[in-house]
């Protein structure tokens, strides 16, 4: 592929799936990416099919995407003959690199973890006790 673009960024609003008049589902995947230090750039990247089905259910706003595009470049003369351009970027594939669901299992399973590490700590002071314990 000549042209790829691969970006990883955070979702900015919550996501809307919508269906063209022959039933294809579209999604608008508005990304921020981070460039450096204080540098963030905002990028609308549309996804189609059914990857944009499975990305609407599994992403929300916060969450943190790989994306995989091409450029697609648009060029035409406007009402004044003025020549224009415009950029648009079609993805090809999406990774989930941390959504709200991921985040909520990772804390349920350390809540579970540090329960089962040791479930007597609240009763103080070990004792020993030894089969003559009970004669």
């Amino acid at each position: 592929m000549n042209n790829l673009l691969i970006l990883v960024g955070n979702i900015t609003k919550e996501l809307e799936l919508r269906y063209t008049p022959n039933n294809k589902a579209v999604l608008d995947l508005p990304i921020a990416v981070n460039n450096g230090k204080d540098d963030t750039t905002f990028i609308t990247v549309t996804v189609f099919g059914t990857t944009a089905e499975t990305t609407y259910k599994y992403c929300h706003k916060g969450d943190t995407v790989g994306v995989q595009a091409i450029v697609k470049n648009h060029n035409w003369e406007d009402k004044d003959g003025k020549k224009r351009y415009d950029y648009s970027f079609i993805a090809n594939k999406i990774t989930f690199l941390s959504t709200k669901k991921q985040e909520e299992s990772k804390e349920e399973v350390k809540k579970t973890q540090k329960e089962e590490t040791d479930p007597f700590a609240e009763f103080g002071e070990q004792i020993s006790v030894d089969d003559n314990f009970l004669e």
